[in-house]
């Protein structure tokens, strides 16, 4: 099956058009005719099955057959990551995070951090491709960029927050401290880890010293191992 992403349907849920990436990809790559079907998520958790209508220069417009909902009540991960100073490694945790099932991704700029910025575009657009690609009906939330003493002192209604760390002594593996069916925030320091300043401050405002196991990983594969370990408790 063939999935297609629109955050623009109308109000009464009706027509859909396709622009840009999608309709390039249904009409020159797939060349898909009219009065074929085809499926369309919001990433919102609805699938939309439609019916093309018109394939024009720029834009395939589409008639809404029927909706519906998926109805999964997720458990909600949050994973606040620390930017790669090679940005094709944060990209890599963007798409495999979505496959996954990853809610909502939070850039964070810690003391250690050598790289501040993100092309928000590309980033959003590999969501969307991964999402597609995997199946899912829900597009990750991508936050913009923010410092870490902001981001620990911010509010947030999350079950549980876990600092990942390797300079804490013997911190539990976060197998043993997630539950199913509650939400969780994880947070994954830099290449050269949170300071131990940024680990205390954590601390005081709840966040949980976590294990990720034996070895020292990457930043980006931290960040996969986390939602993995989490899809797994939640299966």
């Amino acid at each position: 099956m063939n999935l297609f992403y629109s955050g623009n349907i109308n109000n009464e849920k009706t027509q859909i058009v396709l622009t840009n990436q999608e309709h390039a990809h249904l009409s020159k790559v797939l060349r898909k005719s009219i009065g074929d079907l085809i499926n369309v998520t919001d990433g919102l958790g609805y699938i939309y099955k439609c019916r093309i209508d018109e394939i024009v220069k720029g834009s395939t417009t589409l008639s809404v057959l029927n909706y519906y909902h998926d109805n999964i009540d997720y458990p909600m991960l949050t994973i606040a990551i620390s930017i790669t100073k090679k940005i094709s490694r944060f990209e890599w945790f963007l798409e495999k995070a979505t496959e996954i099932g990853v809610y909502s991704i939070i850039p964070i700029i810690s003391q250690h951090s050598e790289k501040s910025r993100l092309n928000f575009d590309r980033c959003t657009k590999i969501l969307v491709s991964a999402m597609k690609q995997s199946l899912r009906t829900r597009l990750p939330i991508l936050n913009a960029p923010i410092g870490f003493n902001d981001y620990i002192k911010r509010t947030a209604e999350i079950d549980k927050k876990f600092i990942a760390t390797c300079k804490t002594n013997n911190p539990v593996l976060l197998k043993y401290e997630l539950k199913k069916g509650l939400s969780s925030e994880i947070l994954i320091g830099p290449e050269g880890g949170f300071s131990e300043k940024e680990i205390n401050n954590a601390k005081n405002t709840n966040f949980t010293p976590i294990s990720l196991g034996p070895s020292r990983l990457r930043t980006e594969t931290a960040g996969v191992s986390a939602c993995m370990i989490f899809s797994i408790i939640n299966s």
